[in-house]
């Protein structure tokens, strides 16, 4: 599955990436009430003004980003699906809101890829918002882009795969 050195690996392997990706369709479809559909071609917009929660599942050799990506528009549309009302965008309720959606994809990666023996647990989620946001990751592990699109609105998971430090 996961090999114990990631130095020669430049892609996470493929069944990681389709039980994330599956874990991603079963969360967000238990919050908007129908599936996102994912979709091909996963570059997001080259200029981001939104919020994105990060979460990694981990254990003692490897470590699984999660960064989930969503703009201004569906921030605010999942806000009113999943609590009922619209938040504003700028408040700490906002940060708190993606922090928990992180938080709940998590929990479905960790018991999806422990289907392939890659037990590990989640860490705290954090949310960052703002425009123009690039990630940068040292190192350059592996990486995964994907988009999906839904009833919301578009939004994408980013993930990358390193060794736990």
């Amino acid at each position: 599955m996961i090999p114990k050195s990631l130095i020669d690996v430049h892609e996470i392997p493929a069944e990681i990436t389709g039980l994330v990706k599956e874990s991603v369709i079963n969360t967000f479809a238990s919050i908007i009430g129908s599936e996102p559909d994912y979709v091909e071609q996963s570059e997001q917009a080259s200029s981001l003004n939104g919020i994105i929660g990060n979460i990694a599942v981990f254990n003692q050799h490897h470590t699984l980003s999660l960064m989930i990506v969503i703009p201004r528009e569906t921030a605010l549309k999942l806000s009113e699906i999943f609590i009922g009302v619209e938040i504003p965008f700028e408040s700490d309720d906002m940060g708190d809101l993606v922090g928990e959606i992180s938080n709940i994809l998590a929990g479905d990666v960790a018991a999806n890829v422990e289907t392939v023996g890659f037990r590990g647990q989640s860490s705290l989620p954090t949310a960052t918002r703002g425009s123009d946001l690039t990630l940068f990751l040292p190192n350059k592990p592996p990486t995964e882009k994907m988009k999906f699109t839904g009833f919301s609105g578009d939004f994408w998971v980013n993930m990358a795969l390193s060794e736990s430090r």
